[in-house]
Formats: structure tokens, sequence, C-alpha cells
């Protein structure tokens, strides 16, 4: 199963969805923790049957799952996993950014070398999607872009670097290795992080040390919330193609006609 939250229109809803068939399960207008209990609870002895749910790191859900599931392992999606370390890239590339922006001069004449720090600015601006991308996803033109970047900023390419050793650890086909080796090698990336002092890598290193065994359930389950965002996906395109919620009892009725 996954758990996830939906806003549709201007209202939240949390999504309980089972991966495999894609069919919701409970959607509730709440994302509070104890509205969200008594929903789940009616599920009964039919909870027992779940055993692995896919969640963001949101403490209300984790709870929830932790508290009313339990014969289900928790996995921290991978998708927002590395969101939070492509998050930390793009901080560095901001970090270089501003700094750059502070050099501009004050009047509204450019100088040569605002010239200069502008056309900087412009390849930093053109690099933050390819800094969320493999090297083996760039064409000719971003490899010659991204390699006129990195041997500038140091620092750019020792972040990306970091993301890119982040992203091999997290790869499905090491489920092959026992959990101690796992462990070991992701304790050797945070030493890796903490040698390079780069002070945006901080806070991902403690949501990873905070949520370490349910993002390593991963490799036992091979689970993510794919499934949940596809669905959320197709429940958008559903009201978009029926004109939004203007009656949301009525559009509510039919979601869980066509998706439950």
């Amino acid at each position: 199963m996954s758990i996830d939250d939906k806003a549709i229109g201007k209202d939240g809803f949390t999504i309980l969805s089972n991966t495999e068939s894609g069919k919701i399960a409970m959607m509730l207008e709440s994302t509070n923790e104890q509205e969200l209990a008594r929903a789940i609870s009616l599920f009964d002895e039919k909870l027992l049957k779940i055993k692995s749910i896919s969640s963001d790191m949101s403490p209300t859900y984790l709870k929830l799952c932790e508290e009313q599931l339990p014969c289900a392992q928790i996995v921290i999606d991978k998708f927002h996993v590395m969101r939070y370390v492509y998050d930390a890239v793009l901080a560095v590339r901001l970090k270089i950014k501003k700094e750059f922006a502070e050099q501009l001069s004050k009047g509204k004449k450019k100088t040569e070398q605002d010239k200069s720090i502008l056309h900087e600015i412009s390849l930093l601006n053109r690099c933050t999607r390819k800094l969320t991308q493999s090297p083996e996803k760039w064409s000719q033109t971003t490899k010659e872009l991204m390699t006129q970047l990195f041997s500038k900023h140091k620092t750019l390419k020792q972040a990306y670097d970091l993301s890119q050793n982040f992203k091999k650890w997290y790869d499905i086909n090491n489920h092959e290795n026992d959990e101690t080796k796992i462990r070991n090698k992701l304790w050797k990336w945070y030493y890796e992080v903490q040698s390079s002092e780069i002070e945006a890598f901080t806070s991902v290193i403690k949501m990873l040390r905070k949520h370490e065994d349910e993002i390593i359930n991963y490799f036992k389950r091979g689970h993510t919330s794919a499934g949940a965002e596809r669905l959320n996906g197709k429940i958008q395109r559903f009201i978009s193609a029926n004109y939004g919620t203007r009656d949301k009892d009525f559009s509510l009725y039919r979601i869980a006609n066509y998706f439950s």
C-alpha cells in the first residue's frame, strides 16, 4: 500500500491506495492525525494483511503507519529522499549564484565585469535540471556546459558527485547485498559528506539518520510511491477532463466509482 496527500481544489485529502492494483482503498478529506486514525481503524483486521506501506517523511503518516499497521514494513519513498539530496546540490548552486549577484555594480550602466558576471549567472540558471540527472542522460552540449561549470566551481562539482554516489547506493540492484553491507556503504557516504564540509548537506545527513531503517527497507521490498503518484496524476486529469470540482460531493462520488 501507499499513503500520500492530494490537493483537490482548495481541499487537502489523504489517499491510501493499493500499489499493485492502482486503486483507492481510503480517501479522507483530512490530514489530521486523530481523524486519519479513526478512519483507518474501520478496516479492522484487514489492516493485518498490509505487509508493506510506502510514505513520504510526514511525521503524521509515519506515526499513523507505525500505530495502525502492526504487520506493515514502512518504506520511505525513494523519490522524496532523492529530492532532498538534490535540493542540497541546488542550494550550493544558489549560493554561488547569490555570490555572483552581489558583485554586480549598482548603477544602471553595465560594465564589462557585469557582463561577465551575468554570463556566469546565465550558465548557472541553465544547469538547474541537469544537476538532478545522471551524466548518461546529458547530451554532448550539456556535457560541455557542465564540464565548464565544474572546472570553475569545485564545490558544485563536489556536491553533484555526492548526490550521484548516493544515487548509486540507492540502486535497487544493491538489494542483493546483506543489510550490514548496505548500512556500511551508507555510513561511508556520511563520512564523504562530512569530509566535504558542504553546509547544505548537513540537514540531509540528519534526515537520513533519523529515517535510516525506513529508507533501508526499500532494499527489502523494492517499494516506492510511484504508483501513488501515478494515481494522483490520473485523478488530476480526471478532474480537469470533467471541468473541475464545482460540485464537490458529486466529483468525489465519481472519483470513488472510477478509482476505487
